[in-house]
């Protein structure tokens, strides 16, 4: 910088600083060495920081660094600039100025006017004084927006919550969580009311700190201040009313109401060591009380109409097995007349060929005496040959008969061995070639039941152990067929079991097996309602049916089907 020009600053009555950028030294003038006490001739850089040090904005800074002074603003901004500031001289005195600054090629110049005794110095403190009024009502404003935000998450994260579940016990306690986060809560309880003045704890929030009373009591006063969802909020050293033991410190009480159709269903009750709750708060506890109640209602509305559509759907299955149930009775009562009309029928003529057989025999043995011995035996070979079948085909028509016994509509008293007997005589022409019937029948009294449904139980399982045998032997010829009919008392129980190696049942069908409809046979060859009738049958006489197919060690398939009957029934 030229001597001229130094000259012409160094004589200037206001202070001024010229910073050379590029060294690093600063020259001041005569006025800035007096008012700023820096030592004449002086360019150490600790001097001008020891000015900045003094310096510091006496407005609200909205923009740039407010760590700086106003000060080293100037210096370090590259460009025009203009601030006020104040300056400490000593610790009463404090000096204002107006600060320039603007740069000549490498060189900072600033410019500092005292404007202490300016008659519009006082101009400029009220103004000073009205923008700290304006930032701190802007802090406070930012600072209550700030928490309002904060808690309007959270509340919002409850609302995102409770629409995303209809699981009342994942609600309460998703609440309590965000409740503890939004008032820094010690703990929270949730109650449900049980009577007009006590409540009973189902939750608490943290899991470890549980209430000491498991019913919590509010008097009159508490409950008539939180109608309409209205909090009530007070200082407490008890959790409860009637509580013996009390906090070892006073907390802030806050019981939010929790209604369901227009009346108090539960509360939930939050301490915390917070002293004051804002009116924003206040607002907050409404609308969360609010939300969660409409939120309980919802989910046991969801729950009712759950209840109602499974009562609905068993309804809907008694009614399909009522009609499965009229269909068999119908069958079987049509098939008893036909049965009825056919034995008759086979009866007549039967009895004429029996009565030609008995004369023909006594013809035979009155002209024994006449006729070749070779001849006579052939003769009464055939005699005895027709005998035979006639008893076969009587024995066949009484089975028939007794099976589709159309007249017990009451329990009666009956031999289950003998019921097997008969079903298996029915089902003779079916077992009597390549299935083996193995009969393990226990000694076992007589119990009271309805043996025309057993019956159909009995061949409804017998028959699907002969077509299992039967698609087994399609697969693997050298099968031998086998059934095992075994009978035992168990306690109070008859256990009726029969065993098959037939196919067996494959794992995905067994969860399926008892419903109506379902069959594994092609179409029509079965309905899919036998299995359906014999569990409904069994449990009419209260036992229970079940079973077991898996694969033996020696690789032959078991089926089991298990039928437990009580031996006294009600």
């Amino acid at each position: 910088m030229s001597s001229l020009l130094r000259s012409f600053y160094h004589n200037l009555k206001e202070p001024i600083i010229i910073y050379d950028t590029i060294q690093g030294t600063f020259y001041q003038n005569k006025a800035c060495q007096n008012v700023f006490n820096i030592k004449t001739n002086s360019n150490d850089i600790k001097n001008l920081k020891k000015i900045g040090y003094k310096f510091h904005f006496d407005f609200c800074i909205l923009d740039g660094d407010i760590t700086k002074t106003p000060f080293d603003e100037a210096v370090e901004s590259k460009l025009s600039y203009v601030t006020y500031g104040m300056y400490q001289k000593t610790e009463n005195k404090f000096l204002y100025f107006v600060i320039k600054a603007f740069s000549i090629k490498k060189y900072r110049i600033i410019y500092f006017y005292d404007c202490t005794k300016d008659l519009e110095c006082e101009k400029i403190f009220e103004e000073n004084e009205k923008l700290k009024i304006q930032n701190q009502e802007f802090s406070n404003i930012n600072s209550k927006a700030q928490n309002q935000a904060v808690k309007m998450a959270l509340l919002n994260r409850i609302l995102t919550s409770l629409s995303k579940t209809l699981d009342i016990t994942t609600l309460i306690k998703t609440t309590l969580k965000e409740l503890s986060i939004i008032f820094g809560a010690n703990k929270l309880y949730y109650a449900k009311k049980i009577n007009e003045n006590e409540f009973e704890v189902e939750f608490n929030y943290p899991e470890n700190k549980k209430p000491n009373d498991k019913i919590l009591y509010f008097g009159n006063k508490i409950l008539d201040t939180i109608q309409n969802n209205q909090p009530n909020i007070m200082m407490s050293l008890k959790d409860h009313d009637k509580s013996k033991t009390p906090m070892k410190t006073s907390l802030n009480r806050i019981i939010m109401p929790i209604y369901k159709r227009g009346e108090l269903f539960s509360v939930i009750v939050i301490f915390t060591s917070k002293k004051n709750i804002t009116e924003e708060e206040r607002e907050l506890l409404v609308s969360i009380s609010m939300q969660v109640s409409n939120a309980i209602l919802s989910a046991s509305l969801f729950m009712e109409v759950n209840k109602q559509k499974e009562e609905l759907q068993k309804t809907l299955n008694e009614l399909k097995e009522t009609q499965l149930q009229l269909i068999n009775s119908e069958k079987m009562a049509s098939l008893g007349q036909l049965i009825a009309s056919v034995a008759h029928e086979i009866n007549t003529p039967l009895a004429s060929i029996s009565a030609n057989n008995e004369i023909l025999y006594k013809l035979t043995n009155s002209i024994k005496e006449n006729i070749d011995s070779d001849l006579f035996e052939t003769f009464e070979d055939i005699n005895g040959i027709d005998k035979e079948a006639i008893k076969r085909i009587t024995n066949l028509v009484h089975s028939l008969k007794r099976f589709v016994r159309l007249d017990e509509t009451v329990k009666q008293s009956a031999d289950i061995n003998k019921e097997l007997d008969l079903t298996l005589e029915i089902l003779r022409h079916k077992t009597k070639k390549g299935v083996q019937i193995v009969k393990e029948y226990g000694e076992i009294e007589e119990i009271d039941c309805y043996p025309n449904m057993l019956n159909q139980v009995f061949l409804n399982i017998l028959m699907n152990a002969i077509q299992s045998i039967e698609k087994e032997k399609t697969e693997n010829p050298e099968t031998v067929g086998k059934i095992i009919i075994s009978t035992i008392k168990k306690d109070d129980f008859l256990e009726i079991k029969i065993t098959d190696n037939g196919f067996g049942i494959k794992e995905a069908d067994k969860k399926k097996i008892f419903t109506a409809g379902f069959t594994t046979k092609k179409v029509g060859e079965g309905t899919g309602l036998g299995l359906a009738i014999c569990k409904k049958i069994i449990e009419k006489h209260e036992g229970k049916i079940t079973f077991t197919s898996k694969q033996l060690k020696s690789g032959e398939k078991a089926t089991s089907f298990i039928i437990l009957l009580p031996i006294k029934i009600s």
